[in-house]
């Protein structure tokens, strides 16, 4: 495998992995909007970074766990596709530090704490639930 073909894979999983998390993001500010007395409400749009962290944990979970050789590194094309592009771009790390400081700069460190774990604890529940599932 070339390296055009890994930058190939990276760059169309990344596309791929960004206007899906766009569009949960779309989806979730319409089903629950932020002005709603929802029970996230008081946590803004750091609930949305939550939901798609979570899921795009669990997608890289269940394709972690049906490849062949999860280990190979980044010259495997299907690694470079789904895991450093598609589920690389679903998450947002940078997303959840915005929203931490958001809500840092609000006063409400309870709030942040709460982010911070609750984006930990289900991003690995759900990468660990996505593996046992495809194994």
């Amino acid at each position: 495998m070339n390296e055009i073909s890994l930058w190939l894979a990276v760059g169309t999983g990344g596309a791929a992995g960004a206007i899906l998390r766009g569009l949960i993001f779309r989806f979730i500010e319409r089903w629950s909007p932020i002005g709603d007395g929802g029970p996230l409400k008081q946590f803004g749009a750091a609930r949305a970074t939550l939901i798609v962290n979570s899921m795009g944990s669990l997608l890289l979970g269940l394709v972690v766990g049906m490849l062949p050789n999860p280990t190979s590194g980044a010259s495997d094309p299907a690694l470079a596709f789904w895991v450093t592009g598609l589920c690389g771009a679903v998450t947002t790390f940078s997303t959840l530090c915005a929203d931490a400081i958001g809500l840092a700069r609000s006063g409400d460190r309870v709030r942040v704490a709460v982010v911070l774990l609750a984006n930990t604890i289900l991003g690995i529940a759900a990468l660990l639930l996505g593996l046992r599932i495809s194994s």
